[in-house]
Order: C-alpha cells, then sequence, then structure tokens
C-alpha cells in the first residue's frame, strides 16, 4: 500500500507531459492502492485502519490541491473541470479506457466497502453467539500482489 501511495503522490510533481505519458500508471497504481485500502477496512487492525484512514485523507487534500492548482491555470470552475474530464473527446481512447476501467474497478470497491459496513452494522445487532460464527468464517485473501508493510 506504502509503494502505491508514493507512486500516487508522487503523480502530483510531474510536470503536464509526463502526467498525460504516466496517466494510465496512476490509475493502475490508484486502483491497486484502493484495493488494499479496502482490504484493510475490512480485515485490518485498529492501528492499520486508522493509518489507512489518515492516508487517504493526504491523498484527498493532494486532490483538492491540484484541482485547484488546475482551476487556477485554465480559468475553469471545478463543476467545469469535472465536466471537461468526464467528456471521452478530451482523452485518447487508451486513456479513456483506463480512466473508466479505474472508474468502475474504483465504483465496485466503494460497494462492497459499503456492503461490508452494512453488513458490520447489521452484525454488531446480533447476539454475541453470532457475532462468534462470523469470526469462524474463512477470512478474504488478500489482493493479488499483496504485500504487507
Amino acid at each position: 500500500m506504502e509503494d502505491e501511495f508514493d507512486r500516487i503522490m508522487e503523480f502530483f510533481n510531474l510536470s503536464a507531459e509526463e502526467k498525460e505519458g504516466r496517466l494510465q500508471e496512476v490509475f493502475e497504481d490508484s486502483v491497486e492502492y484502493f484495493e488494499r485500502f479496502k482490504y484493510i477496512m475490512m480485515n485490518g487492525t485498529p492501528e492499520e485502519k486508522k493509518e489507512a484512514v489518515k492516508k487517504v485523507m493526504i491523498l484527498k487534500r493532494k486532490i483538492e490541491e491540484e484541482t485547484k492548482r488546475v482551476c487556477d491555470k485554465t480559468g475553469l470552475t471545478p463543476q467545469q473541470l469535472a465536466a471537461y474530464s468526464n467528456d471521452p473527446k478530451n482523452f485518447s481512447p487508451e486513456q479513456w479506457n483506463a480512466i473508466e476501467g479505474a472508474k468502475k474497478k474504483l465504483d465496485e470497491g466503494v460497494s462492497s466497502l459499503k456492503d461490508a459496513a452494512n453488513m458490520k452494522k447489521e452484525g454488531e445487532a446480533a447476539p454475541k453467539k453470532e457475532a462468534h460464527q462470523d469470526s469462524k468464517k474463512k477470512k478474504k485473501k488478500p489482493p493479488k500482489n499483496w504485500i504487507q508493510s
């Protein structure tokens, strides 16, 4: 998770040309990062979860700063920038496929995190005996290429 986080953060320091050339790479790193984030949120210790949330908040702030910088540079509002970034005519077919693929995977990950959170809330209301039985269930395997830090 640390490697993807570092590569994503480095992406913000690249020139516009370098960013364009590495767009697909950053989408792939982002998808992998959020897969690992999801895994930690579902299976991690409280400390691991706290650290994962902290890093997501750092990433969120960095994205907000980058959005403001781009808006200031281009004169676009955040809404106009969002509309621009959602128009496939503004990207090569390869870039657009990478964007769409990343969006789909991230949406699926968010959906499964919400489902897991809802199941956990429902499980907390259950009697202790059922909660103990849930803990005996087989844990999900970590994402492919998982490297614990």
